[in-house]
């Protein structure tokens, strides 16, 4: 149980996450074995697997996707490191208020009168990397400026990475999450795509975002990989954790990694899933575990979408998923459809309430959420469907 304050305390969160692997039945896919020697997490060998588990804490290295386990991902080949160029602005589109709906539905520009964002909030996306220039992200991509002013190949900040600059590929073990999928760079638009005129609109006109890449191009990426995601976003400064994937079992490894984001006071985000499952009696990863905010995809006409887990004890809330248009690699757009996409809507609301009031406490903050949703498919997600003008006014009064 997670206590809550005023009427939702004790909700229970114990499932959701952009659709187990393991959902329907199905075997987690797995990566070898996953051992803890001498306080790290580090790969076992198959022929050093009995010696090393019987003296030491070991489990599957599970495999997690953003298709969310309906198909079985290929091994990732490994690929030449990205050299991206800055790419030209696209020629404006129509109004952004014409291709995506779910600015009106969550209130968005009347949440615009309270706050249009702050550079001063970190949101981590952790996925399959962020096309950092593209036009209307590359003003709101988070930095890491010690290393961007300092000398080339030497870890200038000490925190364990040379070079990171725009975060860290943990696929290839290398400076810079670039996307060469496309999954990441559309859910960091829903963020924080910036208001330029041209394109879309994320839920901050102003943010930054942390580009943190642990799924390969074939949009599949590892229980290692994720833990050491999710520990750089707790280290260099993220308030929000933004994840649009799931798969495998539980994992203990993972569920630490995440408890320890949580202690520090930041908020997890993740998608209950595209299996159409029952989160309540069958349990999805990563939002399953303890704290984690899950997130059900609804659609235009304020259904849930068809493909969207649910569960109105394990599944926090229901946010526009089906048909979202935003931003992918290239300085291009594209309206794509899954949990993937309402677990960014999520995160980008909580980071504008955060600069609202920055002070507010993680209690205060969940307390709001929840209560600030409006009370439709409470069957499917506990709390309702989210209204961002709404929360962020609550936290405006705390």
């Amino acid at each position: 149980m997670v206590e809550r304050q005023g009427r939702w305390t004790s909700f229970l969160l114990v499932v959701a996450a952009g659709v187990s692997g393991c959902g329907l039945g199905r075997e987690p896919e797995t990566r070898g074995t996953l051992a803890v020697v001498g306080g790290k997490v580090v790969q076992v060998q198959e022929s050093e697997k009995a010696t090393v588990c019987d003296e030491n804490f070991c489990e599957p290295n599970y495999i997690y996707t953003v298709n969310f386990g309906r198909t079985r991902p290929q091994p990732p080949a490994p690929v030449p490191a990205p050299s991206p160029t800055r790419t030209p602005g696209p020629v404006p589109p129509q109004p952004y208020e014409q291709l995506d709906y779910s600015r009106e539905i969550l209130r968005v520009p009347d949440a615009w009168n309270l706050s249009v964002g702050s550079d001063e909030i970190v949101v981590a996306v952790v996925d399959t990397g962020v096309d950092y220039t593209h036009p209307d992200l590359r003003n709101n991509i988070w930095r890491n400026l010690k290393e961007a002013s300092g000398r080339t190949g030497v870890d200038d900040d000490g925190n364990g990475y040379v070079d990171d600059i725009y975060g860290w590929d943990f696929v290839n073990n290398r400076p810079n999450a670039f996307d060469d999928n496309k999954h990441g760079t559309h859910c960091a638009g829903i963020i924080g795509a910036e208001k330029n005129g041209i394109g879309t609109v994320g839920i901050n006109q102003k943010v930054k975002i942390m580009p943190l890449k642990f799924l390969a191009a074939n949009g599949s990426g590892d229980t290692r990989a994720a833990i050491q995601a999710i520990d750089y976003a707790v280290a260099n400064g993220a308030r929000v954790i933004s994840n649009s994937w799931g798969g495998g079992g539980f994992s203990s490894l993972l569920n630490d990694a995440i408890q320890r984001a949580i202690a520090k006071g930041i908020f997890v985000v993740a998608a209950a899933g595209n299996e159409s499952n029952d989160n309540d009696s069958r349990p999805t990863y990563p939002a399953g575990y303890a704290g984690v905010i899950s997130v059900a995809s609804s659609d235009q006409s304020d259904g849930l979408s068809s493909f969207s887990n649910y569960g109105p004890r394990s599944v926090f809330i229901a946010a526009p998923g089906s048909s979202i248009y935003s931003t992918v690699p290239g300085g291009s757009y594209e309206q794509l459809s899954g949990t993937s996409m309402a677990t960014p809507q999520v995160s980008g609301a909580i980071a504008l309430a955060l600069s609202v009031n920055r002070g507010a406490t993680r209690g205060q903050m969940l307390d709001a959420l929840c209560g600030s949703a409006r009370k439709i498919l409470t069957n499917k997600a506990g709390c309702g469907r989210m209204d961002v003008a709404e929360l962020l006014r609550r936290v405006s009064q705390i």
